[in-house]
């Protein structure tokens, strides 16, 4: 059984990731949490009968009965929480992004270079999905040229789904010094990634494109490896659209996340002429969503289309059984650090193209 210990107890953690190590419960047991609020920390010991709490990361990764950590922190935290953790003797669980900046990434994976023998997964749950996981496999062994690809992230759904399902403690014990403490280290990060004369504009698209972007494009690297260009970005507000040469083929990425309507269309659709495969995303805020793979050919009758699914596989849960997997034989994840440094390069030319248009 894996030791774990969490930092970071909001939303993501409250949501998905403590209640599918409590689920999992003959591969992980969670001994340590952690957060910078007193009552939050209370809540879920009390809630998971949980040992050890600390108000500090540093603290549980030194002190705490931990063989992995739960890296769930704000994102600027990540990159000093998984260096912590490496030299710790720690498997490393982080969620995505492994870091805000690029070159901090690559000073963890140098360091990470060090440790072999310890794992580290970065959390990209929708490449671990049933209808992703069965397109690659279409693609891969029945293979076709690809003539066109179109993939989003139009997206409102959080508040209304939480308000629905699981509750969600939000502590009002926020300690106001560490809070400007983030703020002012998110903005440091931000100045490392893509400049500190970086327009607001261009700091927003970038946060985005970190928090809820790097999904769909970490997924589609796996299926079609980097683009060969940026070619256009466009944005206003929380919309943006870029336009991307693979070579063969060219792609557009939409993303728009400030709408009043809810709706979760989060989609990767990859054009073959006579063939078209449609990857369908459902909101993570509500667990074992059914997820499908369409995919669509011509017939004697004009068109068909095969339906995959619906599978109900929670993808957070099937990512941490590839971990428990990964520490139980020694093997790394596909999600792992350096694959997570393709992304972070890719958002920043996204931003250099962003400002010069």
């Amino acid at each position: 059984m894996i030791k774990v210990g969490v930092i970071g107890l909001g939303e993501v953690a409250q949501l998905m990731h403590m209640p599918i190590l409590h689920d999992l419960e003959a591969k992980y047991r969670v001994t340590a949490v952690s957060d910078i609020s007193p009552s939050l920390v209370a809540f879920v010991k009390e809630k998971y009968n949980i040992a050890q709490g600390y108000l500090d990361f540093r603290e549980l990764i030194e002190k705490a009965d931990t063989d992995a950590i739960w890296v769930l922190s704000p994102d600027q935290y990540h990159g000093e929480a998984v260096k912590l953790a490496l030299r710790a003797g720690k498997h490393i669980f982080v969620e995505k992004p492994a870091t805000l900046a690029a070159g901090e990434l690559e000073e963890v994976i140098e360091l990470r270079r060090q440790y072999p023998n310890q794992i580290v997964m970065v959390g990209f749950m929708r490449r671990y999905t049933e209808s992703f996981l069965k397109a690659k496999e279409i693609l891969t062994e029945s293979p076709k040229s690809t003539k066109y690809l179109r993939f989003r992230d139009i997206i409102c759904e959080g508040p209304f789904f939480i308000g629905q399902t699981r509750p969600v403690f939000y502590p009002k014990d926020l300690p106001k010094e560490l809070l400007e403490e983030g703020r002012k280290r998110q903005r440091e990060h931000l100045d490392q990634a893509i400049g500190g004369g970086a327009s607001d504009l261009a700091r927003a698209i970038y946060t985005l494109l970190t928090g809820l972007g790097c999904h769909s494009f970490s997924a589609v690297r796996e299926l079609f490896g980097l683009p060969k260009k940026v070619l256009h970005v466009a944005a206003k507000g929380e919309h943006v659209v870029v336009s991307l040469d693979y070579g063969d083929f060219l792609a557009v990425y939409e993303l728009v996340s400030d709408q009043d309507v809810v709706q979760f269309d989060a989609a990767i659709e990859i054009f073959q002429g006579d063939r078209k495969i449609h990857i369908k995303y459902e909101t993570p805020y509500i667990r074992c969503q059914p997820t499908t793979l369409l995919v669509t050919e011509p017939d004697k009758a004009g068109t068909k289309t095969t339906y995959y699914g619906p599978d109900h596989t929670d993808p957070f849960q099937t990512e941490l059984h590839c971990f428990a997997e990964c520490v139980a034989t020694g093997s790394q994840p596909k999600t792992t650090l350096e694959d997570s440094l393709s992304d972070l390069r890719l958002f920043e030319e996204i931003i250099r193209k962003l400002e010069e248009d």
